[in-house]
């Protein structure tokens, strides 16, 4: 043959030739086939094939009945190829077809020959013919595969053509298939039990390639399915038990009862007796078989579940409110259950995987069950959102799953459950086209469509679709539940840390997720009070669950209570504060452990009560989680020795408190709580509360909330939080210094502890007051603060003063952190006196006596409390050696305090300041001698600032002798001082103001003084005055030396003092007398003046008639009416102008 057209002329001749002989034929179809092989990958040469077929058709199915084998067979592979290819299906004629198919169906039933039925089934599975062709002779076609599949030759390639054929017809025919599967389906499942492992294996392949057409079984096909379980079927399975055949047993029971679908649950003893075969396998200890079971288990799932379990739900329309998409929610009861035998056959299902995820299984069975466990919660489809199915169904597998130890071996089970209840809790938050919601697909698909419901990502292996709908606040408890199961496992033992922080954040995840749904409903204008008291209760409640669990357990581990406080933290950061801080929602302070907090300490202070909270009181969901977060702290400071990361996480979050709340009620709220707490950890709580405040004042412009007004709310909460350190070191130093000792006091961890904490409360204490005096100047007011910070801070030296006095032997261990506790103190004393400004104490002439009362109050208060430490530092421990304090110290107090005192300008306020500390100066003084040098010069710079303030003060201070009197005992040890910088400056000081005084009655004490340094012309002792006329002649105006008369006032102890001074022509200025002192007398005419005098006797006028300028001692400070009657010393006139006035006169 020279070409390819002249071989296909040839072959046709050959085929068709009626006197052809065998072998011609047998040459004819091996060329046939070589051809067609060749021409499959060329276009012109099928085309050829495709012309010549229409006159080989009918040769060549005349010759697949041809008793010779060797012909039937070569023509049927011939005839295979021309059914197969589509170019030559195009060609084939319609009769031709019909031709085609009824020789085909007769052969395969016909025939005796295994390799012309295997042909012929074959030709039936390749051919890519129409479907409306092979519909007209369905039936027959079906006849023959079935008759293929139990072939009486019992060949098993002619069942695998066979079950091919079937396959072929049932993607073409799928319907027709469906309604005769009791026909052909039957010989496919019964192969099922078969002891070959071949027959077993092409039965269950051709099942699953025919699966949807099946699936779920039509009604005949069960009830042929019921029949031959009866007498063949049970039986079969129970023979392949016997002989340990378990997983292939099992995995026909899957395929049984998937086929019996929902004609089950009329024959329920049938059923009951195939479950006794799940009760063997699930029950056995390999896991290969449980796993099978579970595969297994999801055809009762197929059979019994067939959605919608109930009554599909009514859902609000999409709506707009306040702003927000509302599409609507799911309501968890909004169904009636079909049946009560639905819910009969869920618990069925459910009962062997609650089993299985109960016990400790092997990881790959678990994962199994949980790949079960998702394909049921597809098939529910949006039935899985009923309350029913959540209790039935999906809480028992998460309690379950959150209940194992969260170990490496468990992680991916937890892992799954996580992320499967996150997704439902999430989709609240997701938009829903409630258009798809009663489209149910029956269909398994990895590929949900863009309009379904929210689909589960990760729910399983098989990527089963999982409808999840918003719910409704039915379900909180629900969520919160699982969540709180969860949480419980931490404190385990067999937990190691790595395992319990990845659990941790799957809870913190979850719990963040609800709050988002929560806040969702909070922002719908339609959501009721009662339905906000809802959520906000069952918050509150789990979190203090999850506290007491945390505590009961006794915990030492960090992370355990770090989860608390994160729940605490979440729900200030997730629900809206306007609802967390809001009065209107008051809850019942049910935290037990605040009655177990330390009572109030005892301060001496009678207004603590202001911020004080009490177990069941009913109080704001922000005071609930604020006193619920102290608590916690408190517990892990206890328990925990490091607890830097707790202290650190408290100070950001009363800093967001302050910054979210409103700041006066955080503020007044933890200062209260501070006071119920006074263990060892009290001040590391107090340095986490106060750098939070400290970072706030800093941070925050506004202040307005803040403003510290006397006898404000927020006064008393900043005084408590200042006064806490101090009230707690003066109370129970005795538990700093005897907790967790076990060595010798310099060695004690808890020892060290401390004074670190000591040396921080001091620098941080500093910090925040001057924060406070900075940037809260606007808001402070001269008042009651200072005085009852001065008053709380003198209690405490006094208290810890007698401490010390009564000091015990552990007291004589620990003068190390006894330093340490006085250095506190003295470091607060001396950042109150540094932030006590000349503009904030000092006033002009036109301050209302109010105002300078309260300042010289303050004033008073301030320097009673420097005394009373100053008074400290000398106090003994037992021993005669006085307490050391660094020189640092020492000299910071007295630098301190003489920068105070340049900052006293008022009359009243020198003169009470130096009533108050003359007498503590004079101790000092004595104690100069054994003081160090830097030390002594810090003390000449107060001395110097002391003499400095009496000289400058408005209005000017009287020199008298009442006034040398009260100044007489230091001036006896100052004026004649072996340090010449203290002598030097207090004789400057006495010739500037005693030494220019004309008269004056010197006290004894300082006589010898006086009368060392006059000899030695160091001093002056009184300024002497010109003869009159001599002033006179003079036109200069002389200065006259001032006079003095003491009046006795209604005050026996008391006496005024007054300075009338004299001036000459009348014009000179007139110094006014302060506001607050009596007017002054009216004056008398010369003439009036002598006639007086030459009565009285007592004449000392110089003929001056000035204005008299009074003052009081400070001895005197009624300012009582005066008796006009003086009573004149006859010593304090001056001679010398008597007797020249005499003889001018």
């Amino acid at each position: 043959m020279s070409n390819f057209s002249d071989q296909l002329d040839e072959i046709k001749y050959l085929i068709s030739s009626a006197s052809g002989t065998k072998a011609n034929k047998s040459f004819a179809y091996s060329t046939l086939l070589h051809l067609q092989q060749q021409s499959s990958d060329s276009h012109a040469s099928i085309q050829k094939l495709a012309r010549t077929s229409q006159s080989l058709i009918h040769p060549i199915v005349a010759d697949i009945q041809d008793d010779d084998e060797e012909i039937a067979t070569q023509a049927l592979k011939c005839l295979g190829f021309m059914i197969y290819h589509p170019s030559i299906v195009a060609e084939i004629a319609v009769d031709d077809v019909k031709l085609v198919l009824e020789s085909l169906a007769k052969l395969i039933t016909t025939t005796k020959m295994k390799a012309v039925c295997n042909l012929g089934v074959w030709c039936i599975s390749v051919q890519q013919l129409a479907a409306p062709l092979l519909a007209a002779h369905f039936h027959s076609l079906l006849l023959a595969v079935v008759h293929a599949i139990d072939n009486p030759i019992g060949s098993l390639s002619t069942t695998f053509e066979a079950m091919q054929a079937v396959m072929k017809l049932a993607s073409l025919l799928s319907e027709s298939m469906r309604e005769l599967s009791h026909v052909w389906a039957p010989p496919i499942y019964r192969r099922l039990l078969s002891f070959d492992k071949r027959e077993r294996d092409m039965s269950e392949r051709c099942l699953l390639k025919i699966k949807s057409t099946i699936l779920p079984p039509p009604l005949n096909l069960s009830k042929a399915l019921v029949k031959d379980l009866k007498p063949k079927l049970l039986t079969g399975m129970h023979n392949m038990l016997n002989n340990g055949m378990k997983v292939h047993t099992i995995q026909a029971w899957g395929w049984f009862v998937r086929l019996l679908g929902p004609h089950a649950l009329k024959n329920r003893h049938l059923i009951n007796e195939m479950l006794k075969i799940p009760q063997h396998t699930f029950s056995d200890h390999d896991a290969q078989v449980q796993i099978a079971s579970q595969v297994a288990w999801e055809g009762l799932i197929d059979a019994l579940v067939h959605p919608p379990m109930v009554l599909p739900c009514e859902t609000s329309d999409a709506k707009a409110d306040n702003g927000v998409q509302q599409i609507g929610t799911y309501k968890g009861n909004c169904g009636e259950i079909q049946k009560n035998g639905s819910l009969k056959s869920i618990k069925l299902i459910m009962t062997p995987l609650i089993g299985i995820m109960s016990t400790n299984c092997d990881v790959s069975v678990q994962l199994a069950c949980l790949n079960t466990w998702c394909y049921l919660l597809h098939k529910l489809d949006t039935s899985v959102n009923d309350s029913s199915m959540i209790r039935l169904v999906v809480q028992p597998i998460f309690e379950a799953v959150f209940q194992m130890d969260p170990d490496g071996k468990n992680i991916w089970t937890r892992n799954l459950c996580v992320d499967l209840l996150d997704d439902f809790i999430l989709a609240k938050c997701k938009d829903i086209d409630y258009d798809s919601l009663n489209q149910v697909s029956h269909q398994l698909s990895a590929k949900s469509d863009a309009n379904a419901p929210p689909i589960s990502g990760n729910c399983s292996w098989k990527q089963y679709p999982i409808k999840w709908l918003p719910w409704d606040l039915s379900l909180l408890d629900f969520h919160l539940k699982v969540i709180y199961v969860l949480i419980c496992q931490l404190p385990r033992e067999t937990v190691s840390h790595d395992n319990r922080i990845p659990a941790a954040d799957a809870s913190l995840k979850l719990f963040r997720s609800v709050l988002k749904g929560i806040q969702l409903e909070f922002k719908r204008s339609s959501i009721s009070y009662n339905d906000i008291m809802l959520c906000l209760n069952a918050i509150l409640k789990f979190i203090n669950n999850v506290c007491e669990e945390v505590s009961s357990n006794s915990s030492d581990r960090n992370d355990l209570h770090h989860i608390c406080l994160q729940l605490v933290e979440a729900v200030g950061e997730e629900i809206e504060p306007t609802i967390v801080g809001s009065p209107l929602y008051k809850v019942p302070l049910d935290i037990k452990h605040i009655e177990y907090l330390q009572a109030d300490a005892d301060i001496g202070f009678a207004k603590l009560d202001v911020s004080s909270v009490a177990y069941m009181d009913m109080v704001s969901p922000m005071v609930y989680l604020s006193v619920l977060y102290f608590c916690v702290v408190v517990q892990s400071t206890l328990r925990v020795l490091k607890t830097d990361f707790i202290l650190h996480r408290m100070q950001k979050y009363f800093k967001f408190m302050l910054s979210s709340f409103d700041p006066l009620e955080s503020l007044v709220v933890t200062s209260g709580l501070l006071y119920k707490h006074s263990g060892p950890s009290c001040l590391s709580m107090w340095i986490a509360i106060a750098e939070g405040l400290k970072f706030y004042i800093n941070d925050v412009k506004d202040f307005s909330l803040l403003k510290m007004d006397s006898d404000s709310k927020c006064c008393f909460a900043m005084l408590y939080l200042l006064s806490y350190p101090l009230v707690v070191c003066s109370c129970t130093q005795k538990d700093f210094k005897s907790a967790n000792i076990r060595s010798s006091p310099e060695e004690s961890p808890a020892s060290l502890q401390i004074q670190v904490e000591l040396e921080r409360v001091i620098t941080l204490w500093t910090s925040l007051y001057g924060s406070m005096c900075t940037s809260l100047s606007g808001c402070f007011t001269i008042g009651s603060f200072f005085e009852d910070l001065f008053s709380i801070l003198d209690r405490c030296l006094d208290k810890y003063t007698s401490m010390l006095v009564c000091g015990d032997e552990l007291e004589l261990k620990f003068k190390g952190l006894d330093l340490h506790l006085i250095a506190l103190y003295g470091d607060v004393l001396i950042c109150i006196l540094e932030n006590f400004h000349s503009s904030e104490i000092s006033s002009d002439g036109n301050d209302e006596h109010g105002s300078n009362y309260q300042v010289s109050s303050a004033i008073t208060c301030c320097l009673k409390v420097t005394i009373r430490y100053m008074d400290l530092l000398q106090t003994k421990i037992g021993t005669d050696s006085p307490i050391g304090l660094s020189v640092a110290s020492s000299c910071r107090v007295y630098s301190t305090l003489a920068y105070f005192i340049s900052s006293l300008h008022l009359k009243e306020d020198i003169l009470s300041f130096f009533e108050l500390i003359s007498g503590p100066l004079l101790q000092w003084l004595v104690l100069m001698e054994m003081q160090n040098e830097s030390t002594s010069d810090q003390f000449q710079l107060l001395w110097a600032e002391t003499l400095g303030c009496l000289r400058r003060s408005r209005p000017p201070i009287i020199f008298d002798s009442a006034f040398l009197k009260l100044q007489a005992p230091i001036l006896e040890k100052t004026l004649d001082h072996p340090n010449l910088s203290i002598s030097e400056e207090t004789i400057t000081f006495w010739n500037s103001t005693y030494g220019e005084q004309t008269k004056l009655d010197y006290p004894k004490t300082l006589l010898n003084v006086l009368d060392k340094l006059w000899r030695n012309g160091r001093i002056n002792l009184h300024k002497r005055s010109l003869p009159l006329q001599r002033c006179q002649s003079r036109p200069q105006v002389a200065a006259v030396p001032p006079r003095y008369r003491v009046n006795a006032t209604h005050n026996r102890v008391s006496k005024r003092v007054e300075l009338v001074e004299d001036t000459i022509g009348g014009g000179e200025h007139k110094e006014m007398p302060h506001p607050s002192l009596k007017r002054r007398r009216l004056e008398l005419t010369e003439h009036q003046k002598e006639v007086r005098r030459a009565q009285q006797g007592r004449e000392r006028d110089c003929g001056g008639h000035g204005p008299g300028v009074q003052t009081f001692t400070s001895v005197d400070f009624s300012q009582g009416n005066n008796n006009e009657d003086s009573q004149e010393n006859p010593d304090i006139r001056n001679a010398e102008c008597i007797l020249e006035l005499l003889r001018n006169g």
